[in-house]
């Protein structure tokens, strides 16, 4: 399960940005973009989640709000740049599937779509007032 490991990633790289706001008390939320080929199951990743913050005084209860993002190639051949259709397929857990161009059938680069990426940290700030 690599939902466990984003999640342990995840973590850490929350718990790096908060350093840089000694006065956070919490975290709220954590808003994510996951790409479609990253084949990241959000449920997954939420109850992964939940269990490594669940002791964390900073990160307990904290949210994450995930947006899913498309999948966008380059091909190589003809200069065709756009959104490809891609689909769950069970082989992928095994082998690394091939993508090709839907217009010439030619290599392409992945541009978008593959990756886990962190926009926006909503902390709950202690101003030092008493009351």
């Amino acid at each position: 399960m690599h939902e466990l490991q984003i999640a342990s990633d995840l973590m850490n790289a929350v718990l790096e940005a908060v350093k840089e706001h000694p006065n956070a008390s919490r975290v709220e939320k954590v808003d994510l973009s996951i790409g479609r080929l990253s084949f990241v199951g959000d449920e997954q990743l939420r109850f992964c989640w939940g269990a490594i913050t669940d002791e964390c005084k900073l990160l307990k209860g904290c949210k994450l709000d995930i947006s899913e993002e498309e999948v966008e190639i380059s091909c190589r051949s003809c200069g065709y740049i756009g959104e490809m259709d891609v689909s769950e397929d069970p082989m992928y857990h095994f082998l690394l599937p091939v993508f090709a161009c839907p217009e010439c059938g030619g290599e392409v680069d992945i541009t978008r779509g593959k990756g886990v990426t962190i926009s926006n940290v909503r902390l709950m700030i202690d101003d030092g007032v008493e009351g």
